[in-house]
């Protein structure tokens, strides 16, 4: 077997023949990426490669760059399945292979619009590693990505991390989230012994279905980026930069009637593990201007994480700026009954006291 394959190898890479091996054909090539997986200086090639003519699947193969007297690192045909599309006779891939550069405290991913994205997330801190992400047709809205990286001690590209990544299912389409699953979801996994189509059933029933274990979502680079920058220039008094950095935390380049605040906001920026990160971007969409996104985020932050004091002010002071005095009011009231309740009487703003009697007296 050894001698087929590095037959096939040396097809491939144009190098010299293995002597006593059979003649073959190079198999057509889909796809060929560049590599450098063990967590060394080596380098390899990822292949995909068109599978035989009696197979309903591609073929995934990893090798040395220079393929000559080395092990074959990988060589499988059950990982890359091919179905029937709904719309012809065609056969397609339902998994797509990248190779994805390792970064330290962040992790690439790819979305269903086959962008990649950064979020912060430590991964393989040097070198790259495998991505099978799934690819359904009619289907733009979530994929999974499904990131191996090779162990040096079992000499396998293991299942590390698997995550669900959706975009917005209107307007740009673009990135709303990255949430991670329990790798327990799919079992012990590496890509010798990956099976396509057993696993698409898996990620089927865990989409619709319970998953054990906990779903972390993760915040991309670019969000935490667009935080810090909006708030350096908030409290340097830098209007002009502060609101047009704001600009960028909408989706559709700021225009309203393109994105409704309610297709995306929640689903972007509300992050479960971190409502004070989610509580400052609120307070600064307001200070923007942008009083619906405010009051959309605001209050996401305030039904998961009622006890979350300040965000009542802020939304207070959204619905205030927008003539919805009643619920601004209301807000206030909760604020302020809070700030009583821990002893920061002293600590609430003036205004607080002057918009709930100026209210009360009409």
């Amino acid at each position: 077997m050894k001698r087929v394959l590095q037959s096939v190898l040396c097809a491939l890479t144009c190098c010299v023949a293995v002597p006593g091996s059979p003649a073959l054909a190079a198999p057509q090539v889909l796809k060929e990426i560049p590599a450098s997986l063990l967590g060394d200086a080596s380098r390899q090639k990822v292949f995909v490669l068109a599978g035989d003519a009696d197979e309903v699947s591609n073929r995934l193969l990893i090798a040395p760059e220079q393929a000559r007297d080395e092990d074959i690192l990988l060589d499988t045909s059950k990982a890359l399945p091919l179905i029937k599309s709904q719309y012809s006779s065609a056969l397609q891939g339902v998994f797509s292979v990248h190779v994805l550069k390792g970064r330290p405290g962040v992790m690439t991913v790819i979305d269903p619009q086959a962008e990649e994205a950064v979020v912060k997330q430590p991964f393989v801190e040097a070198g790259d590693y495998i991505a099978l992400v799934t690819s359904e047709e009619d289907n733009a809205v979530y994929n999974f990505n499904l990131l191996f990286a090779f162990n040096r001690g079992s000499k396998q590209f293991e299942l590390k991390a698997l995550l669900e990544v959706a975009n917005n299912d209107s307007c740009d389409r673009s990135l709303v989230s990255a949430v991670e699953l329990p790798v327990q979801t799919l079992g012990p996994i590496t890509l010798a012994s990956f099976d396509g189509r057993e696993v698409l059933q898996k990620l089927q029933v865990a989409r619709t279905g319970s998953i054990e274990g906990v779903r972390k979502k993760l915040m991309t680079v670019n969000s935490a980026d667009l935080l810090d920058m909006a708030l350096a220039a908030y409290r340097k008094g830098d209007d002009s930069s502060f609101k047009d950095t704001m600009s960028y935390a909408l989706m559709g380049g700021g225009s309203h009637d393109t994105c409704p605040p309610d297709s995306y906001i929640v689903a972007k920026y509300y992050y479960p593990q971190r409502p004070g990160w989610s509580n400052d971007l609120g307070f600064l969409l307001g200070e923007a201007g942008y009083y619906a996104e405010s009051i959309e985020l605001l209050n996401a932050v305030i039904a998961n994480h009622p006890n979350r004091t300040v965000a009542y002010l802020n939304l207070a002071d959204s619905y205030w700026a927008v003539n919805d005095k009643e619920r601004a009011v209301a807000a206030y009231k909760q604020y302020a009954s809070r700030m009583s309740e821990a002893g920061k009487v002293s600590k609430i703003p003036a205004r607080v006291g002057e918009r709930i009697a100026g209210v009360s007296k009409k």
